[in-house]
């Protein structure tokens, strides 16, 4: 906190903007140089604006104000109050909504008082100036009518100003609190180990919304706290005018507001349970967007059409109450004044008390001063409200706690990592050993890491493990599949939680996930990760990482813009991209879990000598690997058992011990020595004579991803004209067509008609006296005006058939009310659901290459913040917008009817708002559609950030991507300020017309002849006059809010309109067999593929058959096109030429689904689901337990799951986390086995789980799938040695295709290399 000379010292800056002009300043930013009349009214706005409407500001050169940004902010303010209250309060009693109102105290304190003294300037014109200008209607006498004229002109200047005032005072605060909370929220996730029971999905909606909702709150919550005084002050008024019938109309307004309250109450029970399944449906979209290839490969749209179809009936069953409320709120708020006046004044005649023109013009006028503040109530209660239910789930995620730090760091140690009797778990247990955690409440810690499954076990993860690696050593961890090695990485990282032992190390750490982090940018910048740039240590790390032959085909070299979640790299590609980055960053200590399982055996052998032998000398590194042939070359081994430590030593040792790691090693050599023994005296022969090098390829996996001449991921694109009429006609069809449109705007005119005819009756009711026509007084010819002698009304013999009419009336808006709501509920509800399920069904059909260039934040945006305007916000403003609209247009055809000259001032104020309008709103909707598109980065960094929070902490990359976080946060707000702060320069401009149009009424009414124009009616002009100033600037609100919204909905449908779609599900025309295809042969015809158009060819003329059931090995460098040839096969990109056969149909000519339902895939990259185990083999239900059961026997999974609470049941955690990576491999495979599809696609499916369970998959794939084709595309060479005939591809081309002996038998075939590289470590 920094220190100030005296108490207002904080407040000198401040203090400066009282002075009322200011001709310079050394402030850098327009809004600290401003003045007080420029700050409050916004006139520092205006020469952007005409500047931007000139096109002469370069937008990209706007920036906040240094006062205003992100980062200052959440440091010097949030942060310490957040701290502050937790140490005054303790953190599970601390309040985050007081720390909120602490933060902006003094600002709140001083919008309020404004907004307080706009309310007495709303209540001083209507009430007592409209109350004298009515007596010098009735009674001139002395006072001066043009000098009351301009008293109410004051009193309106004075209430825009002071409103204007408050608007600019809160919008700053607004921009502060929201960038600072964004900031407080992004700060505590990535200081997160783990990430409790919160899901990602959740946790992007939480920070997604908390900043929106908090703006909205700051800006509009101060009118909640000042309407009281405008109650108080016209209810008191109105008794002293009419006595105690004033109260009646009083207390109707005080029953809608405890209305208000209680509508208000129910919004937030349904907004927070629409928010609940609000997050699932955005989790469920990140989990779809993340794992599209898959849900395509396997054809399994429809099951996640159906999962989404079923959350939005549950989410729009809520989202229609609290749209309902919402209409409720804004037709009581709209139609209390009409109610409240009707019921006073005709109890008030019912009960034959005198009523004086000037009296009841006076209340009307008092009751209509206050329909601006009611209109404005609504959606001030709404903001409070979302802003209440987003704070409480905020605090939520502060309140997530790391596991207790227990890595010790000794300085000047021999060893690197000491673990002595560590027992660890990824629950924490309580101190009477409680069970853990149910599954989905365990280790949801992030995306990154890889734990083993929490079962109903009490047995910790980790137990009693022991291990030194002196520095500068290699120590080798192997086991089964889930024994714990990942969690012994993890448990450095300090991930888990230590139950007992200790943990030390001495170095900084370095870590290579099993699933490697890739992050949306350059090759170099993911190597770099913010580290600085040396060439010579760069080329080399390339080099040793076997980068160099893929950067050289790189049309941009390391300058090639990479994929969210490197989607345009192949596996092999993204985990040397890992491990360089670990090698570049040259920390002490090296954390490698499993980096060798998805390269090629020639890469593994170059990466395994160059870098970790080589490279890496001197370091200390612990390797956990299943590439058991490398652990004779480490200088320790762990192996590890169930959770424990089974054996500790060096390779010699462990053998002559004969134990588990003697078992292991035996067998993986028998599988070997069965794949490649009749090779081992050729390899003996030739190695020396074999240049291992000239078998790399230069082929890439995606170069389509890389298209010449353009970025990979093109820049969202913004509109900067108006919004297209063909969304507004869109949006009218989504409501039903223009039938229904029709009904909505006539429902809405007649109630705005039945409000004008109301205070119209009222007028001519009171014209009409008691029944007597007028008397001049012709005694008096010198007075120039002439009173009208009516008598009291009460005296009127059809005062029945006036009150009936009277009453009626109110009776009618109540109606009209009721019937608005229902309609326009059901019909903008059914258009938002609209515009989101054609959005859903286009995106899901795109092809894949649109998700490769299209990120996963700029998608998520569309159906969270963009799909939440249409749905929620749209509504409310777009009726707002209506009814207020529709009553300024009411008030202006009553005064013009009562003074036609008035249509003189109109059509001046007329050309003067069209000119404005044209000014102001084209920068403002530019504005407005740059803050949406600036919200896109900011959602990619979020995901990115939280798929790999353990990389991030392991390379302590934390503050530089705070420092990002904080810049794209401050982009959002600072285009969020200039649209608010543009909109308010309008709406003021707006407000001084009306309150001029105000002046020239009252002019009308002091200065014309009560002969031409009767005192009732003079007196209805001023009362509907005195609306304008605050219905216009309601106008100007809502309408660019309208547009703005309409801005998201242009956004939803743009990808509607300019995505294509791939191939149809299925064909009609085209009717396959039903045991298609019953024998599995395949056939390449002159086939040729690019991924995009304009891209290079990287399947160049393939054609060959495979025989029905034949085991097809596929094999070639990384990145050779293996994986393409399973691109084309499912039909995930459609032929540049020639076509593919399946028993003879050509699958061009089928639908995607018919196809792809019929194969089935093991990815490399194994993805589970949330759900349960049998959500994630049979999303269908098309089998039964005993099948399911089944295939998890023959996948080796089935005493795993059957270990599980619920087994089948049991539930699994996003990306499948309570699941190490080998078993969500082997529950792929149980999935494959379950369809039992003629043709299956293995992409190393076996890449990382142990050899033991490796050789008796290899039997289950032998004797379950014998009668299938099978196409296995392997890194280990070894894995296809055994099949039917061998398929090496060369830079998209077949370059070997025969069986495995013909092709041994060549020396120097590219098969030979691969295969003597795979069984080689030469050291």
């Amino acid at each position: 906190e920094i220190p100030h000379p005296c108490p207002f010292g904080k407040y000198r800056r401040s203090m400066q903007t009282l002075i009322p002009f200011r001709c310079s300043s050394p402030e850098s930013h327009a809004v600290d140089n401003a003045g007080l009349i420029s700050f409050s009214v916004f006139l520092w706005m205006i020469p952007k604006m005409w500047a931007m409407f000139k096109n002469e500001l370069d937008t990209s050169d706007l920036h906040l104000s240094p006062f205003d940004v992100a980062d200052i902010n959440a440091k010097r303010s949030l942060f310490r109050l957040w701290n502050e209250e937790v140490a005054r309060r303790g953190l599970e009693n601390a309040s985050l909504i007081r720390v909120t109102l602490r933060f902006q105290r003094t600002r709140l304190i001083l919008s309020t008082l404004v907004s307080i003294l706009a309310m007495v300037a709303a209540f001083l014109g209507p009430a007592v100036v409209v109350y004298k200008i009515l007596d010098y209607v009735c009674d001139p006498g002395e006072t001066s009518g043009v000098g009351l004229a301009f008293a109410l002109f004051t009193t309106e200047l004075l209430k825009t100003s002071m409103i204007s005032l408050q608007w600019a005072l809160t919008l700053r605060t607004a921009i502060r609190l929201k960038g600072a909370l964004c900031s407080l929220g992004f700060q505590k996730v990535t200081s997160l180990q783990v990430l409790g029971d919160m899901s990602n999905g959740e946790i992007l909606n939480i920070l997604t919304n908390v900043g929106h909702t908090v703006f909205e709150a700051v800006v509009n919550g101060s009118f909640v706290m000042s309407t009281p005084v405008l109650l108080v002050a016209g209810t008191c008024y109105a008794w002293n005018i009419l006595g105690y019938t004033a109260i009646i109309g009083v207390l109707i307004c005080i029953i809608c507001i405890l209305i208000q309250h209680l509508l208000a109450h129910l919004t937030n029970v349904f907004k927070t349970k629409a928010m609940v399944i609000k997050d699932k449906r955005v989790h469920a979209m990140t989990e779809i967007l993340n794992s599209i290839k898959l849900i395509k490969m396997y054809a399994w749209e429809d099951s996640f059409e159906m999962k989404i179809v079923e959350l939005r009936k549950l989410e729009k069953k809520l989202v229609q109450k609290i749209l309902e409320i919402q209409s409720i709120n804004g037709n009581l708020n709209m139609a209390i004044n009409t109610i409240a006046t009707v019921f006073t004044l005709l109890i008030h005649t019912l009960l034959g008390l005198p009523l004086k023109t000037s009296d009841a013009f006076t209340v009307v006028a008092i009751f209509a001063s206050m329909r601006f503040t009611f209109a404005v109530m609504p959606v001030a209660v709404k903001a409070l409200t979302d802003a209440f239910v987003s704070l409480k789930r905020f605090r939520k995620l502060l309140l997530i706690q790391n596991p207790e730090p227990y890595l010790t760091q000794i300085a000047g140690s021999n060893s690197a990592v000491v673990m002595r009797n560590a027992t660890l778990s990824w629950t924490k247990r309580s101190q009477s050993e409680s069970p853990p955690r149910a599954a989905n409440e365990v280790t949801e810690h992030n995306m990154d890491v890889t734990s083993p499954n929490e079962n109903v076990e009490t047995l910790p993860t980790l137990r009693n493990i022991s291990f030194t690696l002196p520095k500068g050593k290699l120590l080798g961890v192997c086991g089964n599949v889930g024994s714990g090695k990942t969690s012994l990485i993890c448990s450095i990282l300090e991930q888990m939680h230590l139950l007992q032992g200790s943990v030390t190390a001495d170095g900084t750490f370095a870590y290579v996930c099993q699933q490697a982090w890739i992050f949306h940018g350059t090759v170099r910048e993911n190597i770099l990760m913010g580290e600085p740039f040396d060439q010579a240590r760069y080329d080399r790390v390339v080099d040793v990482c076997s980068l160099r032959a893929d950067l050289s085909i790189l049309q941009y070299g390391d300058q090639t813009e990479i994929g969210e979640r490197g989607l345009n790299l192949s596996g092999g590609q993204k985990q040397r991209i890992s491990l360089a980055r670990a090698v570049y960053s040259n920390r002490d200590i090296f954390l490698l879990d499993d980096p060798l399982s998805a390269v090629d055996a020639y890469v593994g052998k170059h990466i395994f000598e160059e870098c970790i032998k080589k490279e890496l000398r001197g370091k200390s590194v612990i390797l956990v690997t299943h590439q058991l042939q490398y652990l004779e070359f480490c200088d320790e081994i762990l192996v590890l058992d169930n959770g424990t430590v089974s054996e500790s030593g060096n390779h010699r040792d462990l053998m002559r011990a004969d134990g588990r790691y003697t078992q292991l090693i035996s067998t993986y050599q028998m599988g070997e020595s069965k794949k490649a023994g009749a090779l081992a005296s050729f390899i003996d022969g030739q190695l020396d004579e074999i240049d291992l090098g000239h078998c790399a390829s230069t082929g890439t996996e995606n170069p389509a991803a890389v298209p010449a001449g353009n970025r990979l991921v093109s820049q969202e694109s913004s509109t900067k004209g108006a919004i297209s009429w063909r969304i507004y006609r869109t949006y009218s069809q989504a409501l039903g067509g223009y039938t229904v449109s029709f009904i909505i705007l006539l429902n809405k005119l007649l109630l705005a008609g039945s409000s004008v005819f109301s205070n119209w009756w009222f007028s001519f009711w009171m014209a009409s006296g008691d029944g007597r026509k007028t008397v001049s007084d012709s005694s008096n010819s010198s007075s120039s005006n002439t009173t009208a002698v009516q008598g009291e009304i009460s005296q009127n013999p059809h005062l029945h058939f006036y009150q009936v009419i009277y009453a009626t009336t109110a009776v009618v808006i109540v109606v009209l009310s009721i019937v608005d709501i229902i309609i326009y509920t059901y019909f903008t509800l059914k258009a938002s659901c609209k515009f989101h399920d054609m959005l859903f069904r286009k995106i899901i059909d795109s092809p894949m290459s649109f998700f490769d260039t299209t990120p996963t934040g700029r998608l998520l945006n569309r159906f969270s913040k963009d799909q939440d305007e249409v749905e929620m916000v749209l509504p409310l403003v777009m009726g707002s917008f209506l009814r207020c609209s529709l009553l300024v247009a009411s008030t202006i055809l009553v005064i013009s009817v009562i003074f036609p000259a008035m249509l003189v001032v109109a059509v001046i104020m007329a050309a003067f708002l069209a000119f404005t309008a044209f000014v102001f709103q084209r920068s403002i909707r530019h504005m407005k559609n740059l803050e949406n598109i600036s919200l896109s980065p900011w959602f990619s960094l979020t995901t990115s950030t939280l798929h790999g929070l353990s990389t991030i902490h392991a390379y302590s990359k934390r503050d530089s991507l705070i420092e990002q976080f904080n810049i794209l946060t401050d982009i959002n707000s600072k285009y969020l300020f200039m649209f608010n702060a543009g909109t308010r320069a309008f709406t003021f401009c707006l407000e001084l017309m009306a309150a001029t149009t105000t002046l020239f009424v009252a002019l009308f009414v002091v200065l014309s002849s009560n002969d031409l124009i009767s005192p009732s009616l003079k007196g209805l002009a001023i009362s509907y006059s005195l609306q304008l100033t605050g219905m216009l600037q309601l106008v100007a609100r809502f309408s660019i809010e309208v547009e703005a919204r309409f801005n998201s909905a242009e956004r939803l449908q743009e990808y509607v309109t300019d995505c294509k779609s791939e191939a149809p599900r299925h064909v009609k025309e085209t009717q396959i067999p039903q045991d298609w295809p019953s024998s599995g042969g395949i056939t390449f015809v002159d086939y040729k593929m690019r991924y995009r158009e304009n891209a290079p060819i990287v399947l160049n003329g393939i054609d060959f058959h495979i025989q029905p059931g034949e085991k097809l090995g596929i094999v070639g460098r990384t990145g050779s096109g293996k994986s393409s040839l399973g691109v084309a096969l499912f039909r995930l990109v459609e032929p540049a030429a020639g076509t593919i056969l399946i028993d003879g149909v050509d699958i061009m000519s089928i639908g995607l689904q018919d196809l792809r339902s019929k194969l089935s895939v093991i990815p490399q990259d194994p993805v589970l689901f949330v759900g349960t185990v049998r959500y994630n083999l049979d999303p269908f239900n098309k089998y039964s337990d005993e099948e399911i059961w089944a295939a998890l026997e023959k996948s080796y999974m089935k005493d795993s799951i059957s270990k599980l609470e619920g087994k089948l049941e049991a539930h699994v955690m996003e990306n499948g986390e309570n699941f190490s990576v080998g078993e969500r491999q082997l529950i792929c495979m149980a999935r494959a086995l379950l369809r039992n599809s003629k043709i299956i696609l293995l992409d190393e499916a076996t890449a990382s789980v142990d050899a033991e369970t490796d050789a008796l998959i290899q039997n289950t794939i032998q004797e379950a799938l014998r009668n299938s084709t099978m196409l296995t595309i392997a890194h280990r060479i070894s894995t296809v040695v055994q099949a039917d005939r061998i398929l090496v591809m060369d830079n998209g081309q077949v370059a070997e295709l025969d069986d495995p002996n013909t092709l041994k038998q060549q020396p120097f075939s590219m098969f030979s290399l691969l295969l003597t590289a795979s069984n080689t470590v030469n050291l």
